[in-house]
């Protein structure tokens, strides 16, 4: 069904209106003006060769561009998918741990906050799938029922907070019952369950269970938060630590351990949580690599195929009709009509273009989802030949590349990209892609730089500010250890002889001049006692 994506816009069309009141009052205006010139007679004679009907068209034609622009802003487009459509993906449940051991600071600003930032991310990885969210402290409650709204599924995931759960502690079991449960009970496959937490588990069935959901073909991945050295928790409201019936201060460890057992049992995976970046791009790839099933889309339209294009051809048509058209009465119209005719060529070839370029798109998008990452470049690239400036061609190319290990080439791409466009936004995406194509090279330096230029455009995105502080991190290491070598090698050695300077090897001379005139002064004192006889003592 065709709707208008912006209908407030059409509001403009009113102010049509006192413009079509301004032009009336020019033409009067003008009419008023040439009886002033004088005689009549004279002036129709100075003014034959102006035309007030071409005039007037030209007025028109201006009112339609205006009309036109307007309708184009609007965005007159039409559903591609509609409510009940059959789309292919699998059901997903993140089990979130709420209990008061996640408000550690061991992970900044807090165990709780950096698991909801890796959520934030895998709602927009997975938005082709089902998700659903279970929250779990000393008893576990359903969030959110599997949906493939990823809207609701972020609003939710913000309210999380040990407030929803009075009865705290950590029951891990119950939570993994709680995600089976939610999931489809009568296929072995196309269903997966993400269990963030730090592991203190306050009972010893979470192994068994993980068991029982391997029976069922639910694959656990598991994301421990925190550190193994622990640290204290503050008590809601106050500023002192949480402690124990002794008044000891109570120490929050993750429990890496266990998790790794949960996930070997289901044949999932483990991840530390150090950077959301790498751990969410770790697990939608593993996601999207699934098995995939067919269901329905009852929570709206999910493609738009838009045809604003056509109302801004049109307009651009007209304007340029308008510039060629001349109010003189002798001007000839045969190279404005040979100017029509082309334009008239062009605005039927743009919009075929057009919808061909969207269909190769769309095609490129469904291979790249279903993980045929060469099959989609191939889909692109038809694009870019046909139109090198499509953004989303060449945006997705590179995503391509990069899902092909071909680092070098993607980086490539994306700077081109960046350096191209003028969307900020696409800009600040590219630029981030273009840093991990770099780590993936170990061209750190490079990759810092790409996260700087990602964060001049786009200051409020906080996976490029945690990629570029891990990168410096390492390059600080690096160069720790280049230094250090540099100065163990340039250490002086030490030396027996040392080399006397020129003053010091004066002063030795002058010595030996004063020792070489008393020696002879002494052998001159004996040749004269030997001549003269021994002095005698009276």
């Amino acid at each position: 069904m065709l709707s208008f994506q912006n209908i407030e816009y059409l509001y403009g069309l009113a102010g049509l209106l006192p413009m079509v009141g301004l032009f009336i009052y020019v033409l009067k205006w003008k009419q008023k003006a040439r009886r002033l010139l004088g005689n009549e007679r004279l002036v129709n004679q100075l003014t034959s060769d102006y035309s007030n009907k071409k005039f007037l068209f030209k007025i028109i034609l201006i009112l339609f561009v205006i009309g036109l622009l307007i309708v184009s802003a609007a965005n007159l487009h039409q559903p591609i998918k509609e409510k009940g459509t059959v789309g292919s993906g699998i059901d997903v449940m993140i089990a979130l741990d709420v209990s008061k051991s996640m408000l550690a600071e061991d992970e900044k600003p807090t165990r709780l906050d950096k698991a909801k930032q890796l959520i934030y991310q895998l709602t927009q990885q997975l938005e082709n799938n089902r998700i659903g969210l279970v929250v779990f402290a000393g008893r576990a409650y359903l969030q959110m029922p599997l949906t493939s709204d990823v809207g609701a599924a972020k609003m939710f995931v913000s309210n999380a907070n040990p407030a929803l759960i009075s009865w705290q502690g950590t029951v891990i079991a119950d939570a993994l019952n709680l995600c089976n449960n939610s999931l489809d009970t009568k296929e072995k496959k196309y269903k997966a369950a993400i269990l963030i937490t730090d592991g203190e588990d306050q009972d010893t069935k979470a192994v068994a269970v993980a068991k029982e959901l391997a029976e069922k073909g639910v694959i656990v991945h598991t994301v421990g938060v925190g550190s193994e050295t622990g640290a204290p928790i503050i008590e809601t409201g106050t500023n002192d630590y949480k402690r124990n019936a002794n008044g000891e201060t109570i120490i929050s460890k993750l429990n890496a351990t266990l998790l790794r057992q949960i996930a070997e049992e289901t044949g999932g995976t483990y991840h530390y949580l150090n950077t959301t970046a790498a751990v969410g791009n770790d697990l939608s790839q593993l996601l999207n690599s699934m098995d995939k099933k067919e269901f329905g889309n009852p929570n709206g339209y999910v493609n738009y195929e838009s045809y604003y294009f056509i109302f801004l051809a049109v307009a651009l048509l007209l304007l340029m009709i308008e510039f060629f058209v001349s109010e003189r009465k002798k001007t000839k119209l045969t190279l404005n009509n040979g100017a029509l005719m082309a334009m008239f060529v062009l605005s039927g070839a743009v919009p075929a273009l057009s919808q061909s370029n969207n269909s190769l798109i769309l095609k490129g998008n469904e291979l790249y989802r279903k993980g045929d990452f060469k099959a989609a470049q191939v889909e692109y690239d038809q694009v870019l030949g046909k139109d090198s400036k499509n953004n989303t061609a060449a945006f997705n190319n590179a995503n391509s590349l990069y899902r092909q290990q071909q680092y070098t080439e993607a980086a490539k791409r994306m700077e081109a990209l960046a350096t191209s466009s003028t969307d900020p936004i696409l800009q600040a995406k590219a630029w981030y892609n273009k840093g991990l194509s770099e780590i993936k090279q170990q061209q750190l330096e490079q990759a810092a730089m790409s996260f700087k230029k990602s964060l001049l455009l786009n200051n409020n995105d906080e996976t490029s500010r945690e990629n570029l502080q891990m990168v410096l991190n390492n390059l600080n290491d690096k160069n720790k250890k280049q230094d250090n070598k540099q100065s163990e090698k340039n250490k002086p050695q030490p030396k027996d002889n040392k080399q006397p300077t020129k003053k010091q090897a004066e002063q030795q001379l002058n010595m030996l001049r004063e020792e070489e005139k008393r020696l002879q002064k002494e052998i001159q004192q004996k040749k004269f006692k030997q001549e003269s006889g021994e002095e005698k003592d009276w």
